[in-house]
């Protein structure tokens, strides 16, 4: 059946297959109630009814998706502060010391559409449930590899396990939560478990790392992530009328339900790229050996002809992934640069400090894990006030405004002496620069979900997730190009010294700063959305 869209009272440009837009032009006139108790029953504008849930079991339903992501991202962190250990322990490679973190990232971002696309046909609590089995296992197998190859291969099992997870959480939210300050929670406790957990991963490896055994996280957090499977195969609610007939026959339906030829078009694309932006981060100059560039220009290529595939399969009625008629919608496409941007900047400037502590200011894991605690603290503190208060205000101008207070945090970094104290400039870096991440996920993830069909939603979950590992690969390559660029231009016949490194990473940090203003600037497309996640009409 084809997919058509039409413009919506906010103007989200909703895709829908044989039901109206979630919201007419009258309707978006009509005042919004004030009341706004998790758990209500209620019936969503686009027909679907949504079970009574209790306070209880909203919270566990939250709480264990957050969870799982959480816990994944924890053991990210863990690689990133400890790697050189990791290194020599394992005995890596000098040329290979990229590729645990890469490994994740790619897999990751290749299987997100065909994860997103198969929960949506099969179930998302069936494929929430294995991504969470699978990455507590490849956690697990981590902390017991015992050689370079196989950490990035198991790093790789991550990143599918992960993928899995990602936009079935965001569907499951959806359908189970109603609009207002329930789903608002939900979306801001999936967003900032993944920076939250990564920041609690560098904190927490400062400490592996001083009682000798490195291991011993990846073993913890592997139990953490055992914990929560049990605990979403015990409260995360089946999609309502669907036995265990029913999930088979979608099992058996999603050969010719699923565009197959799109996923493998936009998987491979994406992941070619990532993976030259990965070996970027190396060396600028590897772009013109010819394996990168062969796999460069043949993933740019594959993402030029997704579009051209997407129309072909509108006019025939046949399943498009990602259809072209939303990127027409200024809302959907100004969600998707902001949260491209924010990614880029966030993720490279979380590196880049830790990076400063560790190499310019020669403090020590330990050190450098308690510099970073203020992350973590203001994101505790931001994440449920998001959730509450995100409906009281414009959606455009609390995103512009929380994007120019995080874009801060890296010109702070770019100003900054390494002589100085810490409470003087970079504490601050350290506290403002996650400020924009609560808000942004929980806004995007109300922008295109709205924009989805309900039997979309995993999908568009892994749109969001795409996006943003997508932005995460692109700004991690363009610092590093940027960083080694200006070192290596340096006067200083070490290039290896604080003073060498420490220009690299000013320009760096002004590059984030940069990425983060234009952030900033993109979420001025969500002016005619006015106030997101306001309840739902019972």
């Amino acid at each position: 059946m084809s997919i058509s869209t039409t413009d919506g009272a906010h103007n989200y440009g909703t895709i829908y297959r044989s039901t109206p837009p979630s919201l007419s032009d009258s309707e978006s006139e009509l005042p919004w109630p004030d009341s706004d108790t998790l758990g209500e029953p209620f019936q969503a504008k686009d027909g679907s009814e949504h079970h009574e849930l209790s306070f209880l079991r909203t919270c566990a339903i939250i709480f264990s998706l957050s969870g799982v992501t959480f816990s994944a991202s924890v053991s990210t962190g863990l690689l990133t502060v400890g790697l050189p250990v990791i290194a020599r322990d394992l005995h890596l490679p000098e040329h290979l010391l990229l590729w645990p973190s890469s490994a994740y990232s790619l897999a990751c971002a290749c299987c997100l559409l065909l994860a997103g696309s198969v929960a949506d046909k099969v179930g998302d609590r069936p494929v929430n449930l294995i991504g969470s089995a699978t990455l507590a296992a490849s956690v697990l197998a981590n902390g017991l590899a015992r050689s370079g190859a196989q950490l990035v291969a198991l790093r790789a099992l991550q990143g599918v396990g992960v993928s899995m997870c990602l936009p079935t959480g965001v569907s499951i939210v959806a359908r189970s939560l109603r609009a207002g300050r329930g789903r608002n929670v939900g979306f801001s406790c999936l967003g900032v478990a993944q920076p939250l957990g990564f920041s609690l991963g560098l904190v927490v490896e400062g400490a592996v790392e001083a009682a000798g055994d490195w291991r011993l996280g990846y073993h913890v957090c592997a139990a953490v992530l055992a914990a929560f499977v049990v605990a979403n195969w015990l409260v995360l609610p089946p999609p309502d009328g669907r036995g265990a007939g029913a999930v088979a026959a979608d099992w058996e339906s999603v050969g010719a339900g699923v565009d197959w030829v799109g996923i493998a078009v936009s998987s491979v694309g994406l992941g070619l790229v990532s993976y030259t932006c990965a070996v970027l981060t190396d060396d600028a100059k590897l772009l013109w050996r010819k394996g990168n560039m062969t796999a460069m220009l043949t993933g740019l290529i594959l993402l030029a002809a997704f579009p051209w595939w997407m129309r072909r399969q509108e006019r025939l009625g046949r399943p498009a992934l990602v259809p072209n008629s939303i990127w027409r919608n200024r809302a959907f496409l100004s969600v998707s640069l902001t949260v491209l941007l924010a990614w880029a900047s966030l993720q490279s400037s979380e590196l880049l400090i830790s990076l400063f502590f560790q190499r310019v200011q020669l403090v020590t894991p330990m050190q450098t894990s308690l510099r970073l605690l203020p992350s973590i603290i203001v994101g505790f503190i931001l994440n449920p006030l998001t959730g509450l208060c995100v409906q009281y205000f414009t959606a455009y101008k609390l995103l512009a405004c929380v994007s120019l207070i995080a874009a801060s945090s890296p010109l702070i970094m770019t100003l900054i002496d390494p002589g100085w104290s810490w409470w003087v400039a970079a504490f601050w870096a350290v506290a403002l620069g996650p400020v924009s991440v609560d808000v942004l996920f929980t806004m995007a993830h109300l922008v295109i979900t709205d924009v989805f069909p309900t039997d979309m939603h995993a999908l568009a979950g892994a749109v969001f997730n795409t996006t943003a590992q997508l932005g995460t690969s692109l700004g991690m390559s363009l610092v590093a190009i940027v960083s080694s660029s200006v070192t290596r231009s340096s006067g200083l016949p070490d290039k290896g010294s604080p003073a060498a490194l420490m220009g690299g990473y000013r320009a760096a940090f002004g590059t984030c700063f940069v990425l983060m203003f234009l952030s900033a600037a993109t979420s001025l497309g969500l002016r005619s959305l006015g106030r997101l996640g306001r309840p739902a009409e019972r």
